[in-house]
């Protein structure tokens, strides 16, 4: 083989590698699971939404079924600059042996500027994505402008 093809050869299967590694495609629809204590969450309000510049955007909400299973359609981004998260708010996971709703049950997952085609949000999701977004978080909401509200002591 020549040397001008290997070099083209190894940088489509690293660029191909990479928008594997990254999720680059972005989907039309996102579907994904909640779980809470490995169990699935029934009954949780799954809503999308994009953090900018300015204030978050609510772009989708989806309820979780049963088995914790959501699904959400058009999940494009409202601008180049946007990063979508969701969070999963109430329901019931079945890990918990009480009946009834757990209102105070809310979990998380960044997913970045493109959305993958398949997400599952839990609480090792919430731990990473608040861990790694905390500079950007004021409260429930999520973005550049919860930076500048930040008080230094």
């Amino acid at each position: 083989m020549r040397k001008g093809c290997k070099i083209k050869l190894i940088s489509v299967l690293a660029g191909g590698m990479l928008g594997l590694a990254s999720g680059a495609s972005a989907a039309d629809a996102l579907e994904g699971q909640v779980l809470g204590g490995g169990q699935p969450v029934a009954n949780s309000t799954v809503t999308l939404w994009a953090a900018g510049s300015g204030a978050p955007q609510q772009l989708a909400q989806a309820r979780t079924d049963a088995n914790g299973h959501f699904a959400i359609n058009s999940v494009g981004a409202p601008g180049p600059d946007a990063s979508l998260y969701l969070i999963a708010k109430g329901g019931h996971s079945a890990a918990d042996k009480t009946s009834g709703d757990n209102p105070a049950l809310a979990l998380m997952t960044i997913v970045g500027a493109k959305a993958p085609a398949q997400v599952t949000i839990n609480e090792m999701t919430t731990v990473a994505s608040v861990w790694t977004h905390a500079q950007f978080i004021e409260g429930s909401e999520m973005g550049r402008a919860a930076e500048g509200n930040r008080k230094v002591s």
